[in-house]
């Protein structure tokens, strides 16, 4: 037994090295603390998720990419398990969010590494891309949201309406029942309990899904969203770049472009010629009987689209290294500010 001590000893340190590398917290820009995680093999994809959303909504999508891909994916500043000591508009904003992303790639040692980016993350995506040169390799937009505030403009690449419209998913009679149901629910509940939140939340997820058996994860997602209602505002409106100068710049570098859309999202006919005028070598991918979380809706179709696509990807030799520098997590004692 003590001869195979050592022998224990040295497994121990490399299954836990081997956890280290994987999982944990970098040190980024501004004192950031970004919780991260590395799961599968293959070509590098960071994943990104929705404004005033951490990733714990993704985790259906990334455990499908791991089986073919190297997949990262975190918590964006303040959200999730990325603990921050002080949210303000000079610590949490649009240009800190696009940041981050490179200084999680400097912190991982990736050369070079494929995007996919959800919702308003698209938006944070698209400013990543326009800046990260020989870094990106590919750039995935998942249902993006507007990244404009001319919503009569003839060129809006991004659908200007961030929720969905209860007329296009649901019958105008099961509308008025669930209405009806939720009303009378409201009234056994107190008026700022979480529970009030998360029943009216849970009334709004059907305008998110097509099948009604996801919307307790669409639910989830928008209760996140109140919660971090304080990162979502400063995100989505602090420093934003003008979102046609982010388009030019990717169409001028080259960079390989997929846009994933959901068949019920509001004017798609527009949205696909708009990015089709925009990014002429852009793939466009429609999804059938899909809502806001198109790999939920219709996972089939949408990871033979995404995977076909990101198969063409070469990828630099040494992919991952050791990490540069990871931390212990911020403590939630240091978390000055409330966040509701």
């Amino acid at each position: 037994m003590r001869k195979a001590l050592p022998f224990i000893i040295a497994f121990l340190l490399v299954v836990l090295e081997s956890r280290a590398q994987n999982e944990g917290w970098a040190i980024c820009n501004s004192g950031a603390n970004l919780y991260f995680k590395i799961v599968g093999s293959g070509n590098p994809v960071l994943v990104v998720s929705d404004v005033g959303n951490s990733s714990s909504y993704l985790k259906e999508l990334v455990q499908k990419l791991s089986e073919t891909n190297r997949v990262v994916f975190y918590d964006p500043r303040a959200t999730g398990k990325s603990r921050f000591p002080y949210i303000s508009d000079s610590t949490v904003n649009f240009n800190k969010a696009v940041a981050d992303i490179e200084a999680l790639r400097m912190v991982l040692r990736i050369p070079k590494w494929s995007v996919m980016a959800h919702g308003f993350g698209a938006k944070i995506a698209c400013a990543y891309a326009s800046q990260a040169g020989s870094h990106l390799g590919q750039l995935i937009l998942v249902n993006p949201v507007s990244m404009t505030t001319l919503p009569n403009s003839s060129d809006v690449y991004f659908d200007t309406h961030e929720d969905y419209g209860f007329s296009g998913m649901l019958s105008q009679e099961v509308i008025n029942r669930r209405f009806e149901k939720l009303q009378q629910h409201l009234q056994t509940i107190s008026p700022d309990s979480v529970a009030r939140a998360k029943a009216i939340m849970g009334f709004q997820a059907a305008t998110y899904v097509h099948d009604t058996l996801h919307e307790p994860i669409a639910a989830g997602f928008l209760y996140e969203k109140i919660q971090n209602i304080d990162v979502k505002s400063r995100v989505s409106s602090k420093f934003v770049p003008n979102p046609f100068d982010c388009v030019t710049s990717i169409r001028q570098r080259g960079i390989p472009v997929m846009v994933v859309l959901s068949r019920q999202r509001f004017n798609l006919s527009g949205l696909v010629n708009y990015w089709k005028k925009a990014l002429p070598a852009a793939s466009i991918a429609v999804i059938d009987r899909a809502h806001h979380f198109p790999w939920l809706d219709n996972p089939a179709v949408f990871y033979a689209k995404v995977n076909t696509f990101l198969q063409s990807f070469i990828p630099e030799t040494n992919v991952i290294v050791a990490q540069k520098k990871v931390s212990r997590p911020v403590r939630r004692g240091y978390q000055r500010r409330k966040r509701y």
